[in-house]
């Protein structure tokens, strides 16, 4: 990092400089720095340009991070949503709440796993997107088939 000393700490574990208001709250990845930005593919140790530490403890250059945010919202690597999409994920509650789906899709429920906290869960199939059950992000993925609900056909 590029600034006064005492703005930043060293995290053996990620072995890197972060700033002091990441200091015990940075998700820890043993030697992160010491990987290439996989957004440009350079090296962000030795890079002049400042290193952005994604939720997921991933990093990425600054302005990479940046670029990345006008075509998507996830970390390239794990699919992690790359900031608090909380917010987001309201709006898109209330689109779904006013978009029915067509009465052969009503009862159609699909399998998901969530990228967000790799959990699994059965859910309503929407074409907006599908719910996790457990952390309630829409950072999701179809896992398995589907399947009708025989009592309401």
């Amino acid at each position: 990092m590029i600034g006064p000393k005492e703005d930043f700490f060293h995290c053996l574990k990620c072995n890197l400089c972060l700033a002091m208001n990441l200091q015990g709250r940075h998700k820890c990845i043993e030697n992160v720095s010491r990987q290439n930005c996989p957004i440009c593919l350079e090296d962000i140790h030795t890079s002049r340009v400042v290193a952005h530490v994604l939720p997921c403890g991933h990093l990425l250059h600054r302005t990479c991070y940046e670029e990345m945010l006008k075509e998507g919202y996830r970390c390239p690597l794990c699919m992690h949503s790359a900031f608090d999409m909380t917010r987001y994920w309201r709006q898109l509650d209330a689109e779904v709440a006013q978009t029915p789906m067509p009465s052969e899709y009503q009862n159609m429920t699909v399998d998901i796993l969530c990228n967000d906290c790799n959990g699994r869960s059965t859910v309503q199939y929407h074409i907006l997107g599908m719910k996790c059950k457990i952390c309630e992000s829409y950072n999701t993925a179809q896992a398995g088939g589907c399947s009708f609900s025989l009592d309401q056909q």
